[in-house]
C-alpha cells in the first residue's frame, strides 16, 4: 500500500517479526549494514546524529545520507532529518524527514510505515524506487 501526498512518500509493509526485532534493524549500526547502508553510524537517541553511506561501484552508487534524530520511542516510533548527496553531484538536495513507524500486530508482526516528507518532486521518484527496495530487504533480514 503506497500513498503520495504533496510532499510526501508513504509506504506501508507487514514484516515477519516483532518490533523490538525491526526496531533494533532501524537503530543498530551492525544490523543496519545488514540491509540498507554500505556503512552506517547511528548515535541512537534524540539529537543523535547518524550517516549513512551507500556504495555500489556496480550500480553506479555513490551517496551519504546524514542527519539529526528528532524523535526516537523505542519499538515504536523513529524520525529523523534526511541530508543526502550523491558524489560529484552538483544537485541541490533540501533537507528532508524521514520516519518509521512500527505497529505491532497481535500475530507477532509487525506494520511498518515509512514516511518520507519534505522532498522534492525531482528526487522523490529515486526515493519511492529506493525506499521500496530497502522495504523488501528490511523485511528479509528481519524475519531471519
Amino acid at each position: 500500500m503506497e500513498k503520495m501526498i504533496e510532499d510526501e512518500l508513504r509506504k506501508t509493509i507487514v514484516v515477519d517479526a516483532n518490533a523490538a526485532v525491526v526496531f533494533k534493524a532501524l537503530t543498530d549500526e551492525t544490523e543496519l549494514v545488514q540491509w540498507m547502508p554500505t556503512e552506517a553510524k547511528m548515535d541512537a537517541h534524540v539529537g543523535g546524529v547518524y550517516e549513512f553511506r551507500y556504495y555500489s561501484p556496480e550500480r553506479n552508487v555513490d551517496s551519504t545520507a546524514r542527519g539529526k534524530i528528532l524523535e526516537l520511542i523505542p519499538n515504536n516510533k523513529l524520525s529523523y532529518t534526511w541530508n543526502a548527496q550523491k558524489k560529484g553531484s552538483t544537485a541541490a538536495f533540501k533537507e528532508s524527514i524521514v520516519t518509521w513507524i512500527l505497529d505491532e500486530l497481535p500475530d507477532g508482526k509487525t506494520r511498518v510505515t515509512l514516511i518520507h516528507s519534505g522532498e522534492s518532486k525531482e528526487v522523490r521518484q529515486d526515493r519511492e524506487r529506493g525506499w521500496s527496495h530497502f522495504l523488501g530487504q528490511l523485511a528479509n533480514f528481519c524475519k531471519k
